[in-house]
């Protein structure tokens, strides 16, 4: 079972953040603070899912998630939005252009749970 989760921020306080939680929840976690180099990894290997901010320098991630999208071979890969942009009509274009879910930060384990789950064979987390 793939229990690898990636991580695009350019902030290492979210990323730092998010991973702990990830790693609650039984996740082994890449990191990536830009989508290119993220873009790249998938070539090798492809994650279960992965939280994937909207605003970054380099590359935007909706425009990632576009390019996710049109590569049949990545095509399981559930893309979730990791955004601190949460109206409504911003949601309804991430969903639209490919996003599979929306996590608005900050995030909490709560959060995360509802939207990935527990990696595949870990116990319960008590919080």
């Amino acid at each position: 079972m793939n229990t690898l989760a990636f991580i695009i921020d350019d902030s290492a306080v979210n990323i730092a953040v998010a991973r702990l939680l990830l790693q609650r929840l039984g996740w082994t976690v890449e990191t990536f603070s830009s989508a290119l180099p993220m873009l790249e990894r998938l070539e090798e290997v492809q994650p279960a899912f992965m939280l994937l901010d909207i605003s970054m320098p380099d590359m935007g991630g909706d425009l990632a998630c576009r390019r996710i999208r049109s590569n049949p071979a990545w095509a399981r890969i559930r893309v979730i939005a990791y955004t601190a942009h949460a109206l409504d009509d911003e949601r309804q274009a991430y969903l639209a252009s490919g996003f599979d879910d929306i996590i608005t930060k900050p995030i909490t384990v709560g959060s995360l749970t509802a939207a990935v789950g527990r990696a595949p064979n870990t116990p319960a987390v008590h919080t």
